[in-house]
This record gives C-alpha cells, sequence and structure tokens, in this order.
C-alpha cells in the first residue's frame, strides 16, 4: 500500500508565493498559467454576484477558463502597489493543502478611469500536477474575495460621487461636534488639566 504524500509548510507556500509574486508583477497570462496545474483541471472562482462584474460569481475551469479569467482582469482593471502579508501570517492546512491569504493594491476600472483602495483575499488549493511537463506542487484551486461594491461603482462611474458625499457628511459631523463643543472635549480637558496644574 502507498503511503501518502505528505507536505510541510513551506513546501506548500512556495509555488503560492511563485503566483502571488507573478501576478503582483502584471506577469502576461501565459506566465500566470504555468503556476496552475494542467490535470487536475484547474478552476478559479472570484465570489460576488455576477450582474455586478464580468468575473464575478463565475467558475472558471480548465486551463482556457482560468486563461478567460486573467484575460478579463487585464482587460477591465489595473492596479498598482500590490502586496500580501508576511508569511508567517499565512493560514497554510497541510491536509487540505491550501493556503489562505491577504493581500493589498490600489485597483482602477480602466473604461472610467475610477480608482479604489482594496484589501482582498486569497484561498489558493494546491496538487501535484500530473499533466504533460507538469510534476510538482502547482496551484490547482482559486479562490477570491474581494471589494465588488467598490468594482461595480467603479464599473457604473458612481464610485467618485459616493466617496464625495461620503466625504461630505464626515465633514458636516465633524463642524457639528466642533459647534456643539463635543469634538474638542479631550482638547479642553487637557487645557483644564495643565492650567490647573501650572496654578498649584
Amino acid at each position: 500500500m502507498t503511503t501518502p504524500k505528505t507536505y510541510t509548510r513551506s513546501s506548500l507556500i512556495q509555488p503560492t508565493l511563485a503566483l502571488c509574486d507573478a501576478f503582483a508583477s502584471a506577469a502576461p497570462v501565459p506566465v500566470l498559467l504555468s503556476h496552475f496545474t494542467a490535470d487536475p483541471l484547474p478552476m478559479v472562482h472570484e465570489h460576488g454576484l455576477p450582474v455586478l462584474a464580468p468575473f464575478l460569481g463565475r467558475t472558471f475551469t480548465g486551463t482556457d477558463g482560468v486563461g478567460r479569467y486573467f484575460e478579463l482582469i487585464a482587460d477591465l482593471l489595473s492596479f498598482e502597489k500590490m502586496s500580501f502579508d508576511g508569511e508567517e501570517e499565512w493560514i497554510v492546512d497541510t491536509v487540505s493543502m491550501a493556503v489562505s491569504l491577504r493581500g493589498r493594491a490600489r485597483f482602477t476600472w480602466k473604461e472610467t478611469g475610477e480608482e479604489w483602495d482594496e484589501t482582498f483575499c486569497y484561498r489558493i488549493g494546491l496538487a501535484e500536477d500530473q499533466g504533460a511537463g507538469g510534476g510538482g506542487l502547482k496551484v490547482q484551486e482559486y479562490r477570491v474575495w474581494a471589494d465588488t461594491g467598490a468594482a461595480y461603482l467603479a464599473r457604473m462611474h458612481q464610485l467618485g460621487e459616493v466617496q464625495r458625499e461620503l466625504a461630505a457628511r464626515e465633514t458636516k459631523k465633524s463642524m457639528e461636534r466642533t459647534r456643539s463643543g463635543h469634538g474638542n472635549l479631550i482638547g479642553e480637558g487637557q487645557r483644564v488639566y495643565a492650567g490647573g496644574s501650572g496654578t498649584a
């Protein structure tokens, strides 16, 4: 009876990190696909309502499907300053062969030019690639949770308007707190304390 192969934390992190680095550097689609298994079939799913964006709520299966997902991302979005939490913060499950991690970037919806800062999460499942020319651990399942609301508003050219309305409301609240005196409670308390200590 064959003993199941066991994997260490570092052996699962390495292929995950390789894909993350490739994506963060805006590597071309063929390079991204080289980090995925051919057999078993790879899959990508970015969670969200399909009506919000063409790449949301659909399961892209197989090499062609995964390639289509990354092509959609490249066609619709650009990003900068992508980074990920340190590897020591990644959640690595050596039994299910999965890695969960968090990243950040500033995204732009190309058609409208609207931008937003986003924190997103990946759950990356790994498997031994049995495809021709394969071998070794590669990404077999790539799941994404991101700010679908911001993406939709940017797509509809409404994100800037919503952000301005929010900023205006926050400014109004701040002014109301100042007029009522509540906004300066800490500062006033410090001045009273300082004045009291000066006359002691």
